[in-house]
């Protein structure tokens, strides 16, 4: 049956028009930034792939961290959370939802992502299958970086100050590839970044790339930032902070120049910094700007997750898997630039539609994932025969999940025209 006839899209499609997303415009724009460090102790296992079964990690290559923007113009504030982790967890997420309240905020005035390094810690997974991919869950773990969250949205309000924003792009072909298909226009090339000065002269930049951070060994024991590590740590060389969420990753590798080395992480996340601090100059930056903010359920089929191209699992044995956590599509107004936090691996291959459709508005759009939930991958709809991981092991909901999901995506852009 096509999506279109289905429960599952009328009832999201209908949520999407009963609860519009909140805007507001004003000369007043302020924003504080900060980062706290939430690296667990050595012994804490690791989160990436699920053939470790909950490796433990020996060693701290390079610490991970929580930064944390706030913006605010008098009449909205909203808070953009990146996390040095493979995404922001379920269990993470539910906690934080008990907390937003004794903060002033809902949960859609929270926009969280991650960087999707495989190389950070675990400890937050629940049923066999988050097992595997992330250890068992530490209940203490899971409060500590909750708690370490919510220090981040403080200590960023507190450094708030008015500030001035714009939007910027460079571009990387050489450090991405198509890891589905191969195919050298099925890659996504730009690095998005947002340019943040505070009056104070003090400037920060959010940056995004659809690279997957999995240059190092998925054996190696110890905990490290992958590239996106490298490419702050460079940026902060020349602005005071930097912070990276990972984009539409969902059939994009990273091209690694030295192998599966440190060498590769520190060769890559330098060529990206250098890349954005060349463009960064000629960024303009405006104080009149329009913040807005929603998040809408995203209602789904029943899982069709496949043994093999004839038979899938029962859904019943899907839950027992994987469990069952809400999903949602995030989305955040930034001036200009509209920001969608989906719960998944989503392929660039789908951004062109979202591309026109927001330079249609005059605005740019940027997709981010592992916005708090997880459904899988999800790539174009022709993609579904090919017997690859991406299409295989992790497409969840079945064929038409990239065109529903897209769809849902396009509604929401489009609720943000000026």
């Amino acid at each position: 049956m096509p999506y279109q006839q289905t429960d599952y899209y009328r009832h999201t499609l209908q949520t999407l028009k009963n609860v519009p997303p909140v805007k507001s415009t004003a000369e007043a724009l302020r924003v504080g930034w900060a980062k706290v460090n939430i690296t667990p102790p050595v012994g804490t296992p690791l989160a990436g792939y699920g053939k470790r079964k909950g490796l433990r990690y020996t060693e701290v290559h390079d610490s991970v961290w929580v930064r944390t923007f706030v913006f605010e113009n008098g009449q909205a504030e909203v808070a953009v959370v990146t996390l040095d982790m493979l995404i922001a967890p379920m269990t993470v997420a539910a906690a934080l939802e008990k907390e937003y309240q004794a903060l002033g905020l809902r949960p859609e005035q929270v926009y969280l992502t991650a960087t999707h390094t495989h190389t950070s810690f675990g400890g937050w997974g629940q049923k066999l299958a988050g097992w595997l991919m992330a250890g068992k869950r530490d209940k203490k773990l899971v409060q500590e970086t909750t708690a370490r969250i919510v220090q981040s949205i403080v200590a960023a309000r507190q450094q708030s100050q008015p500030a001035r924003l714009g939007y910027g792009i460079a571009y990387a072909p050489h450090l991405v590839r198509n890891r589905l298909t191969g195919s050298a226009s099925g890659r996504d090339t730009t690095v998005r970044f947002l340019k943040i000065e505070q009056k104070s002269g003090k400037t920060a930049v959010l940056t995004t790339f659809a690279a997957h951070p999995t240059i190092l060994p998925s054996m190696a024991r110890a905990l490290s930032r992958d590239y996106p590590g490298e490419l702050v740590d460079q940026l902060e060389q020349q602005v005071d902070l930097a912070a990276f969420a990972a984009g539409a990753v969902g059939s994009q590798g990273v091209v690694a120049p030295y192998g599966d080395t440190y060498e590769s992480t520190a060769a890559v996340g330098q060529q990206l910094a250098q890349a954005v601090l060349q463009r960064l100059p000629e960024v303009k930056t405006h104080d009149t700007v329009t913040i807005g903010f929603g998040r809408v359920d995203l209602r789904l089929p029943a899982p069709q997750w496949r043994i093999n191209t004839t038979h899938r699992f029962a859904p019943f044995l899907f839950h027992a898997l994987f469990g069952r956590y809400p999903a949602f599509v995030s989305s955040l107004q930034l001036g200009s630039t509209i920001l969608v936090g989906v719960p998944a691996d989503y392929s660039s291959e789908l951004l062109p539609p979202l591309e026109k459709q927001a330079a249609q508005q005059g605005q740019q759009v940027v997709v981010t994932g592992f916005n708090g939930g997880y459904i899988g991958y999800v790539t174009p709809d022709e993609h579904y025969k090919l017997k690859k991981y991406e299409t295989r092991s992790m497409n969840f909901y079945g064929p038409q999940t990239g065109s529903y999901l897209t769809e849902v995506i396009l509604q929401v852009i489009q609720q943000y025209q000026k």
